[in-house]
């Protein structure tokens, strides 16, 4: 069995969003994205002067010899999860978009229509042609390499129609926190090795919807990248997971509102913050792992 390869890389702030980019790179020589970080279209250019597909991933992707992307799957409709596709797609090759399928019809401002509106677009450019888009909810498998053990844990076919309603702030609107809390989550088995990456599934819908739609142990992990960011962390959570190892892509000046460094350190996990700790890159044998920080 050969090695898997998780990489979170380090996302600067560009004033907008937080962003989540993995590159998980299979036993099989095979490379997929989990979101894409941020690209936030500003005039002719991007927020920040940053898209982290131009900025990061295909450079990560260049110093490795990777020509091509197997697959982008994208955990939900936010430009600093999908935003740096709208530059790969442009630029590179790539096989395959996988996603959850989720349509949000509910109302929204002028920017959450631009965004999500942008993300449909994209995705109907893929589902456009052969073979090139797929959508998948709880219960389904992922075919990513045939050592890989790909599950798909959230959300459920019928989606979570409105978690938390009336419980959050005004600057957390539907179009925000629903989007969020039906993120696309994955249980990844490599040999004995288990990841799960939870997308942006806020912390009252984690114990409130995820947590009831699954059966026990369904999230057990050895490796998590952190719910959220590391900024949702619910108990429950935490306890229904229980990974020794969690890496949370977040900015250093938002260290002081990581509730993962906490309650997962309170179950002996190691945590891992890419603003603080740099790119954080995980490999399994499928027996156990390695872990380094600054590539």
């Amino acid at each position: 069995m050969g090695d898997f390869t998780l990489t979170v890389l380090d996302i600067p702030n560009v004033g907008h969003g937080v962003g989540l980019a993995l590159v998980l790179q299979t036993p099989g020589g095979r490379t997929y994205l989990y979101d894409t970080g941020c690209g936030y279209p500003e005039g002719d250019g991007w927020a920040g002067d940053h898209n982290t597909g131009r900025d990061l991933i295909a450079p990560f992707l260049a110093a490795r010899g990777i020509a091509e992307l197997d697959g982008v799957i994208i955990s939900h409709a936010h430009y600093d999860h999908f935003g740096g596709l709208i530059w790969l797609a442009d630029h590179f090759a790539i096989r395959r978009l996988i996603d959850n399928g989720y349509v949000f019809t509910g109302s929204r401002d002028d920017h959450y229509n631009t965004e999500l509106q942008h993300y449909e677009r994209l995705r109907a450019a893929f589902a456009g042609r052969p073979g090139a888009y797929q959508a998948v909810t709880a219960g389904a498998t992922l075919d990513l390499d045939p050592d890989l053990t790909v599950q798909v844990v959230a959300p459920p076919a019928e989606y979570f129609s409105d978690p938390g309603a009336g419980t959050h702030e005004d600057w957390n609107p539907a179009a925000h926190y629903l989007l969020n809390s039906n993120s696309l989550g994955l249980r990844v088995q490599h040999g004995e090795v288990a990841f799960l990456l939870p997308g942006d599934i806020e912390k009252g819908d984690q114990a409130r919807f995820l947590l009831p739609s699954l059966p026990p142990g369904a999230l057990r992990c050895d490796v998590m990248v952190a719910p959220g960011h590391g900024l949702h962390t619910h108990p429950d959570f935490v306890a229904a997971t229980q990974p020794r190892l969690v890496a949370a892509s977040l900015f250093a000046d938002w260290l002081g509102s990581c509730t993962a460094c906490g309650e997962f350190e309170r179950v002996g996990a190691e945590v891992y913050v890419t603003g603080r700790d740099g790119t954080v890159q995980i490999v399994s044998d499928g027996t156990t792992w390695t872990m380094t920080t600054g590539t």
